[in-house]
């Protein structure tokens, strides 16, 4: 366990010591099914409405929608990582598959539930063990020559484009092998499951709306992962920047609504056992231990990051001390 990973841990004892009532907030949410329900039907909603558009237009709906959408989905998988949505693994298995149906990972959101807990949580900000960090030596390349990174970001805007780009610098640049990212195994069966899932549902979309519908729920899920992903990348430097020293951020913003309180991260990491639902009330309870605001929103932390022509190195999850 890090030493961040510990911090938290001692400031949990030291809060339930003095406001023994958070207790009352452990445990899992089922009622998280109602919102991941809805979101996966404005998705499809959505997939049916640009199935007359042109190519381009949506790709632009996706920019500014749809990417979106798979973040407020993607808010639930992370829940779904701590098993606070349904219990037990037959619930978290029917949580994932719900979910699937709008975000249509290709079976990608369990190896994050797998990774989540053991790497992140545990090893939190240890670069060789906590896998949100970026790899050095790729990161190296990329701080070093802005083409690449210019370049980086236009494939990102394609369907598929981190995919391609990820490839094409994992063959220039071999990944830093003295990292040991850990996780819980991951069932084969529930992998292939969810990838079928995927399939069948891109399959579905194409045979009633046409291929503009499966376009735009992979070229949604596309943005959101790469350098586009304005409010998820966004989030990810609003939680563990590098620019201010401090363990775990929090972003109280009205993005809370739209991604259902996700900017509670200090108090998620404090508490990962208190679902979503119930984390602006642990901060109401012990206000007085929260208080590593982060002081930007998810969009002026990547508008910085998108100014720096994504630099690794700045507003993002990346040590410089490790170049």
């Amino acid at each position: 366990m890090s030493f961040d990973s510990r911090w938290h841990v001692e400031r949990r004892k030291q809060i339930l010591k003095k406001y023994p009532e958070i207790k009352q907030y452990f445990g899992n949410y089922p009622l998280s099914v109602i919102p991941v329900i809805s979101l996966v039907i404005i998705q499809w909603l959505m997939a049916w409405l640009v199935s007359d558009l042109p190519w381009w237009m949506v790709g632009l709906v996706a920019f500014f929608v749809g990417q979106f959408i798979v973040h407020s989905l993607a808010t639930f998988i992370h829940e779904a990582a701590h098993n606070l949505i349904l219990k037990g693994r037959v619930g978290s298995i029917v949580s994932l598959l719900l979910i699937e149906l709008g975000v249509l990972s290709f079976g990608q959101s369990l190896e994050y539930i797998s990774q989540h807990g053991p790497s992140h949580h545990r090893h939190l900000n240890d670069y060789l063990k906590d896998y949100e960090w970026a790899d050095k030596n790729q990161a190296q390349l990329l701080q070093s020559y802005i083409s690449w990174r210019a370049i980086r970001a236009l494939f990102h805007l394609l369907p598929g484009g981190p995919i391609i780009s990820d490839l094409i610098i994992s063959c220039i640049v071999p990944s830093d092998d003295r990292r040991q990212i850990t996780g819980a195994k991951q069932s084969v069966a529930t992998t292939l499951l969810l990838l079928a899932t995927t399939l069948s549902i891109h399959a579905l979309a194409w045979s009633w709306f046409g291929w503009k519908a499966p376009l735009y729920l992979f070229w949604s899920l596309s943005l959101i992962m790469g350098n586009w992903g304005v409010t998820f990348s966004g989030q990810s430097i609003a939680e563990h920047h590098i620019n201010q020293q401090g363990k775990t951020y929090s972003t109280y913003h009205w993005t809370n609504i739209l991604f259902f309180n996700t900017g509670y991260h200090d108090e998620h990491h404090t508490f990962p056992n208190v679902a979503w639902v119930h984390l602006p009330k642990i901060k109401r309870i012990a206000p007085e231990y929260f208080t590593n605001d982060s002081n930007h929103s998810y969009f002026y932390w990547w508008y910085l990051w998108a100014r720096s022509i994504f630099d690794p190195a700045r507003y993002h999850r990346y040590s410089p001390n490790e170049l």
